[in-house]
């Protein structure tokens, strides 16, 4: 095993796998908390001469047990894997999680997924972390389970109170809460990244380029959490480009004002609200992005949506969301000097 690499069942694992330290988990948006036990994993695994590696399941457990109050994600899968593999583990391993699997009891789960398909050696959790069936086993079943199979546990404390600028804990819950609210930029101080969607760029109603300000609209279900909505200043950047736009200009963190919502101004006929996630490039008029894939980075909220009385006075508002966002981007210094 030479690169690090995604694996989606037992059988994908390579013959030469190596033995492990191994963190489990959910993972959802990959924030400061689960980064701090990840580092503390690829430590443990350099200490100990074995290759760290994350184990994690998709879908979520909730959403596959019907459990009430099942959350949205923060990450799609992909994103997710990719964020994980990028704290130096040498591998992630995204498993299925099925009704079945759910029934495996604590020491099936330790003996058949950790120390037999992954060999592994040291285990790193959170103080609170829960596995098997019913999440009946506890780090103290963990440390019972270590003594029988020959393994080391390494228990890693929470981000507490103040380590995310504010009162509260680092958690995949309270991010989710602060992107529900419009807050991306306490999502990003949990996160240690600005929070993004991403999707391929849709057909919409074409109002952006009637009204002079062109738009890439993403589908109804991006992947990511979308926020609040509103009007916030962010990034687009083109992830994969149709094959038909081969010779056009990929565009990287290029400035953006991104809404959300309704657009109550032009209600659609049949009187069914339409939630749209739309981003305009600041200083582009004529952008081919249809079927690109784009991800668009959310850096500070604008404003609220609302209703305007005519096209005249949106349009005015929309000059003045571009203006905002190129202060704020500007301010913000992720981008240096944006030109016009």
């Amino acid at each position: 095993m030479t690169h690090p690499a995604i694996w989606h069942s037992r059988e994908e694992l390579p013959a030469d796998l190596p033995a492990t330290a191994v963190s489990i988990g959910n993972y959802d948006g990959v924030h400061r908390g689960h980064r701090e036990v990840l580092t503390r994993l690829v430590r443990e695994a350099e200490a100990r001469a074995l290759a760290p590696v994350a184990m994690t399941f998709w879908p979520h457990p909730r959403h596959v047990m019907g459990v009430p109050g099942a959350p949205t994600l923060i990450t799609g899968r992909d994103e997710r894997d990719q964020l994980l593999l990028g704290t130096g583990l040498a591998g992630v391993l995204d498993l299925e999680f099925t009704r079945a699997f759910a029934q495996h009891s604590p020491e099936e789960f330790v003996r058949v997924f950790l120390v037999e398909a992954l060999r592994m050696r040291c285990v790193v959790l959170g103080e609170d972390a829960l596995f098997g069936r019913g999440n009946s086993g506890t780090i103290h079943t963990m440390r019972e389970l270590s003594e029988q199979y020959g393994f080391d546990v390494v228990t890693v404390a929470d981000l507490g109170p103040g380590a995310d600028g504010g009162a509260g804990r680092i958690s995949s819950s309270a991010v989710r809460a602060a992107l529900l609210t419009g807050d991306v930029d306490s999502a990003a101080r949990m996160l240690g990244r600005p929070h993004a969607v991403t999707d391929v760029v849709r057909h919409g109603f074409q109002r952006g380029r009637e009204l002079g300000f062109p738009t890439a609209n993403l589908g109804p279900e991006p992947s990511g959490l979308v926020p609040a909505d509103g009007v916030y200043a962010g990034t687009l950047t083109v992830t994969a480009q149709h094959p038909e736009h081969h010779d056009a200009a990929q565009l990287e963190r290029a400035p953006a004002t991104i809404s959300i919502g309704t657009n109550p101004t032009f209600p659609a006929a049949d009187g069914a609200p339409t939630r749209t996630v739309e981003a305009h490039v600041l200083g582009e008029s004529d952008l081919d992005l249809y079927g690109d894939t784009v991800r668009l980075e959310l850096i500070a909220f604008q404003r609220p949506t609302v209703r305007f009385d005519s096209a005249a006075a949106l349009i005015a508002q929309m000059r003045e969301d571009v203006e905002v966002t190129r202060r704020t981007l500007d301010d913000s210094g992720l981008l240096g000097e944006v030109a016009d």
